[in-house]
């Protein structure tokens, strides 16, 4: 090997360009740097994705726009996902709607909803879940949800605050039955209906616990700021109520009269319902306090108030009939003229018009404001019932449908933006997490390192 370096010429080696080290110098460091760049981005995405997907309760930042002082609808409602989160781990504020969604024919999967007025974010209501889907009220101003029990008697009705994901218990003393039925538009009482169970019979098992409270049960009133229920003897079976504009009163359907009733439980005058005809159940009296809205009667015995027993709770909206008004005094006025094929009454915009929840030939739920007297028309918003429920082997379904009535004066509607459904559930962000992580782990082991 010497003799092979002693054979080379001994000339010195030829002079490098000018600035030549300064440009690989330059170089290295660009490359080095951008390796840097490189693994330090990979491990934002890891740790971002982390953040999302399984720190509960944590999610990319929302992006809702100018916060609106009028409460907003979506022209159209976001359809069936696995993926919407709870009110417990994500509050999502007020709502302008609360409903149940899904369909049963070959799993049982239904999720009760709560859309919010200020964006459109969507939450499952945890509590009723966990209370089998019992009936429940959404409070006039969309901040809260009250609900009872479908699994038997109990001895306390939940409150849920949307704003914060807190529950409240509200005892009622011995468990009854209960069936809820309005809340006054001052957000002070609700009417409910209470009777014992036998705990045996057609009536008495866990599954019919709506219906037999609805044909025995007596009228009481709670008013939330004590949490204590006053009982109103005369008023049972209370089968629907409405509370006047002013909350000072409420209307009582017990058989086909409708009792008009004080806070303190006193009777001020009764109004004859039509034949085959109930009250519609929280939102049946005007704004301006001159009428009552009837809808077809929703028993399925004789129509005189004492037989059968379905409420409608729980059931599918799709049968259409007529909203009829009745004066209150004898005096009061003429009636507005019937609203044609209503599936649901929902409350009012004004005393001229009324938002209800309608079908069109193909099925399809919509929600539409009409003005009395002249019957015009307006599309508010339309459910997204499409084949994606049951795992996409079935249409989706509405049922249990309220909207918040007390911000139906001031509604807007808005362009529906991309659902906001919060963080995703824990079975699925473990597996989507280990996913993410793996791959970023083979990506930096790919990467140059210096």
């Amino acid at each position: 090997m010497r003799d092979l370096f002693a054979t080379l010429p001994d000339e010195p080696a030829p002079p490098m360009p000018a600035g030549y080290l300064d440009t690989v110098l330059t170089l290295g460091r660009r490359s080095a740097h951008r390796r840097r760049i490189g693994t330090a981005a990979v491990w934002a995405v890891v740790v971002l994705a982390l953040a999302v997907l399984v720190v509960p309760g944590v999610q990319l930042p929302a992006q809702p726009g100018a916060p609106s002082k009028k409460p907003g609808l979506p022209d159209r409602l976001a359809g069936y996902s696995l993926l919407t989160s709870t009110v417990t781990k994500a509050p999502p504020g007020r709502a302008i709607a609360l409903y149940g969604y899904g369909n049963g024919e070959l799993f049982n999967m239904f999720q009760p909803l709560v859309v919010g007025a200020d964006r459109d974010t969507y939450r499952q209501v945890d509590a009723l879940q966990e209370r089998n889907r019992p009936s429940a009220l959404l409070a006039p101003d969309g901040t809260r949800v009250l609900l009872g029990d479908d699994r038997g008697a109990t001895g306390d009705l939940v409150l849920v605050d949307l704003t914060t994901g807190e529950r409240r218990s509200i005892p009622l003393g011995d468990p009854v039955g209960v069936r809820l039925l309005a809340w006054s538009p001052d957000g002070r009482h609700v009417a409910y209906s209470a009777a014992p169970l036998a705990g045996s019979g057609e009536f008495g098992s866990v599954n019919f616990v709506d219906p037999e409270v609805a044909r025995t049960g007596t009228l009481r009133l709670l008013d939330l700021s004590t949490g204590r229920s006053t009982e109103v003897p005369a008023a049972r079976p209370a089968w629907t109520a409405a509370f006047a504009p002013d909350s000072r009163r409420l209307a009582v359907q017990v058989g086909q009269e409708a009792h008009l009733i004080d806070l303190d439980g006193r009777e001020s005058g009764s109004v004859r319902l039509p034949v085959g005809r109930e009250l519609a159940a929280n939102v049946g009296w005007s704004p301006d306090g001159r009428f009552l809205a009837t809808v077809p009667w929703a028993a399925d015995g004789p129509f005189d108030g004492t037989a059968g027993g379905n409420t409608n709770h729980g059931v599918f909206l799709s049968i259409s009939g007529n909203v009829d008004f009745v004066a209150i005094t004898a005096g009061g006025g003429v009636p507005p003229a019937p609203v044609q094929d209503v599936v649901q009454l929902l409350g009012w915009r004004s005393a001229g018009s009324v938002v209800a929840a309608t079908a069109n030939a193909a099925g399809q739920l919509s929600l539409t404001e009409v003005q009395l007297g002249v019957g015009t028309r307006r599309t508010l918003s339309r459910f997204d019932t499409g084949d994606t429920c049951e795992l996409g082997m079935q249409t989706c379904q509405v049922f249990d449908l309220q909207l918040a009535t007390g911000l139906l004066p001031d509604l807007t509607v808005r362009h529906a933006g991309r659902p906001q459904r919060g963080p995703w559930p824990a079975a699925l962000t473990i597996p989507v997490a280990t996913v993410v992580l793996i791959a970023a782990l083979l990506l930096w082991r790919r990467l140059p390192h210096t």
